[in-house]
């Protein structure tokens, strides 16, 4: 039986395109972000299910729920491509449903799980006397434990390289957003502890966050002017995409 030839791709708003054509999620997007480029000249599939405003917890949730939910090992060929977004966001368990999915309407695949959370994030004070009571608080909380964020984070990317690889699955981590550690060299042994577990020959730049997708191609001078909020065009995006190929070559993270 030949195996269909997948790129699950998960991220943020950065990895599912948001704003190349000025909306915020759209087929044109998802299909010209860095993911859906390497996908075409991988000859794979792409299955894009980044989610706008993600936090780094659900992308690896979402990640997992995909391969409990759909993945069938006999017929599929899959690898994975996985953009972390900033440690510096929350997601908070509440029994109060929400209803993501219009924030992605173009999604190749909805990861109902983040309806259980409600998300927090720097410049968002929240909708609804949950959200902006608790969210303050949390912003506070955010902007004094740094370090807490990001080695919480770094336990996140830690558990999705374990599942990947019980798998057997192919896979590439990069950065969209920087961390907060690593962009200031913050001395911690707590989190160089957890660097050393981590597969380097799968993570692009991991311990460079002035090389993460929005900041590098910001700094160079890149543009969007369709975007509202802070997102690139299609320009960065294949930048991207042709630096995560030849780290590909290098290190085999992806196969055609």
């Amino acid at each position: 039986m030949i195996k269909e030839k997948i790129l699950l791709i998960a991220g943020c708003s950065h990895t599912a395109g948001s704003e190349i054509d000025g909306n915020e999620d759209s087929v044109y997007n998802r299909e010209y972000s860095y993911g859906g480029v390497i996908a075409k000249k991988l000859g794979r599939r792409a299955i894009n299910i980044a989610q706008p405003g993600a936090t780094n917890a659900g992308i690896a949730r979402q990640v997992m729920f995909w391969f409990n939910d759909n993945y069938q090992s006999e017929a599929m060929d899959v690898n994975v491509l996985v953009g972390w977004s900033e440690a510096t966001r929350m997601e908070i368990p509440t029994e109060n449903k929400r209803d993501y999915s219009g924030s992605c309407s173009h999604t190749d695949w909805y990861d109902q799980s983040c309806d259980s959370y409600f998300k927090v994030i720097i410049g968002w004070n929240g909708a609804g006397q949950e959200e902006k009571l608790a969210i303050p608080l949390l912003h506070r909380f955010m902007v004094d434990n740094q370090k807490y964020l990001e080695v919480a984070t770094y336990n996140t990317i830690l558990q999705l390289q374990y599942f990947l690889q019980a798998k057997g699955i192919d896979y590439m981590f990069c950065n969209t957003m920087p961390f907060y550690c690593l962009t200031l060299n913050v001395k911690s042994d707590a989190i160089k502890n957890l660097a050393k577990l981590f597969d380097k020959t799968k993570y692009f730049k991991m311990n460079k966050g002035n090389e993460a997708f929005y900041i590098k191609y910001k700094e160079l001078g890149h543009v969007n002017k369709k975007a509202k909020y802070w997102h690139h065009n299609e320009e960065p995006h294949m930048l991207f995409a042709n630096e995560l190929l030849e780290f590909n070559e290098i290190n085999k993270c992806l196969t055609k």
